[in-house]
């Protein structure tokens, strides 16, 4: 519950008034513990509106109108208003980041959702997968098809495998010995650490626990019986199987302007699914791929069809945003209505076609009209991967010692700081050695080194396209230097 501070005592020496005190002071004045007085509230209304009116005030308030009427009735192609790394990806995925973590901290922490109206660890995901597709897309375009698998490859598997490692050996070690008091029996065995290292290495969530860490002494498993020890690790099988169509529409050239009306069909397609699902979830009739699973995908494992279709859903529609940035227009009007939209549906609890729509709008929207001071974040240091990998074990660990015993709001600020702490010391000692590499070639004999842009291909030129193109700005290729990697819900 938020405490509402009490007015300050009245300076004035006049008694005090015989009737009971207001719920709520009435003017600004007395919330502020001053006596209200009207004479001096209608000199400062007065004086307010003769700054507004009067000539000067005229000069400096009616251009300020009139620039946000003009903004939010001019719309501008996405690819005339995403220049480069002047957009706010960075923040947003940081932010997404941040909103996992505050909606574990209630599942962890007590046993419950923050809210029972919407996911929002699912909703913070699904906008991964929004800027993701964008980002990834962009990049396909612009570089081969060796370098695009290679850079992806560098921006999950690094920090994925250092924090596998920091699990298994560090983590798990400390909790086995406060359980059993030996080491005996961790390491080997189906549960064992070995085997969990084994099963999810390459990104498929196909062992979520330790032996028995975990297991009777924590909310969540008070809750739901399980006892994950990283349960944010599931969805980058899926971001991995996005990147993977992605190259396979790469080499079928579907990526190029005169085929992209094919993935807008694919996306029209989906969004027609999910828009069935839906209205056979009210009317009580079945749906398409709402249950069961799908797999198992070599080193991925299974996949749940219905949060593959959401997932999907919000990455082809960041990638068809791209295909399309020459046509889809950015206007203010047009982002107020969609976040409207968005949280109409968050209200109401039932997110899927329409609300996803508009859902990714808002996203590019955001990213391309925030302040540019956001700009900046991310740019550098991109510590949302981290963030986002480590704060489950974070939590499931504050959780078994007690550390909710502080509030909701105490235990996500301290296993937010305690994550972004671990993300820090991810990307600078792990994540951004690793992406130093991005540009590395085999050296093949009789064969000279590729140059930055892509395997084979001279600056300048559309990788994907094969003919010359205007050369890539030097903050063109954002998905390159901080790409979207999709940090799991729940």
């Amino acid at each position: 519950m938020l405490a509402i501070p009490r007015p300050r005592p009245s300076v004035s020496s006049a008694a005090p008034s015989s009737g009971p005190p207001s719920k709520w002071p009435g003017t600004a004045a007395e919330q502020f513990g001053r006596p209200s007085d009207p004479v001096r509230t209608a000199r400062l209304w007065h004086a307010l509106r003769a700054s507004c009116f009067s000539p000067l005030g005229r000069s400096s308030v009616l251009p300020l109108l009139q620039r946000a009427a003009r903004r939010s009735t001019t719309s501008v192609p996405l690819d005339q208003a995403y220049a480069g790394r002047a957009n706010s990806f960075g923040f947003l995925r940081l932010g997404f980041a941040f909103a996992v973590v505050l909606s574990h901290a209630a599942v962890l922490g007590f046993g419950r959702p923050i809210t029972h109206r919407v996911d929002i660890s699912g909703l913070a995901v699904a906008g991964f997968f929004g800027v993701s597709g964008f980002l990834i897309t962009r990049s396909a375009r612009r570089i081969s098809l060796p370098r695009f698998l290679w850079h992806r490859g560098l921006r999950i598997w690094p920090g994925l495998w250092v924090c596998l490692l920091f699990i298994g050996f560090v983590v798990a070690p400390v909790l086995y010995l406060a359980r059993h008091g030996t080491l005996d029996g961790l390491w080997w065995g189906p549960n064992g650490v070995f085997n969990y290292l084994r099963s999810n290495w390459w990104g498929g969530m196909r062992q979520d626990s330790i032996a028995d860490l975990l297991r009777g002494d924590t909310p969540y498993w008070r809750w739901t019986g399980g006892h994950p020890i990283n349960g944010s690790l599931w969805t980058l099988a899926y971001e991995i199987t996005c990147y993977l169509l992605v190259a396979i529409a790469a080499v079928l050239t579907l990526l190029r302007r005169q085929f992209r009306l094919l993935p807008l069909l694919v996306m029209v397609a989906v969004f027609g699914v999910l828009c069935w699902n839906y209205n056979q979830q009210v009317t009580g009739g079945e749906g398409i791929l709402t249950n069961g699973s799908i797999g198992p995908v070599p080193l991925l494992g299974w996949f749940s069809a219905s949060y593959f279709l959401w997932y999907a859903f919000m990455f082809l529609a960041g990638g068809v945003a791209e295909l399309y940035s020459d046509r889809l227009p950015i206007n203010d009007l047009l982002g107020v209505l969609a976040l409207a939209v968005v949280g109409w549906f968050a209200f109401h609890g039932a997110f899927f076609g329409p609300g996803l729509l508009a859902y990714a709008y808002v996203i590019l929207w955001l990213a391309v009209r925030l302040p540019k001071a956001l700009h900046r974040v991310g740019q550098a240091n991109d510590y949302s991967y981290g963030v986002y990998i480590y704060s489950f074990t974070v939590q499931q660990v504050m959780a078994k010692v007690g550390v909710q015993a502080i509030g909701i709001v105490g235990f996500f600020l301290a296993s937010a700081l305690v994550s972004t702490g671990l993300a820090v010391v991810s990307w600078h000692l792990v994540e951004k050695p690793a992406l130093r590499l991005k540009n590395w070639t085999p050296r093949v004999p009789g064969r000279r080194a590729d140059n930055a842009v892509g395997d084979g291909v001279p600056s300048g030129t559309s990788a994907v396209e094969g003919h010359t193109a205007a050369p890539i700005r030097a903050g063109a290729a954002e998905s390159d230097r901080n790409p979207a990697t999709t940090p799991s819900a729940t």
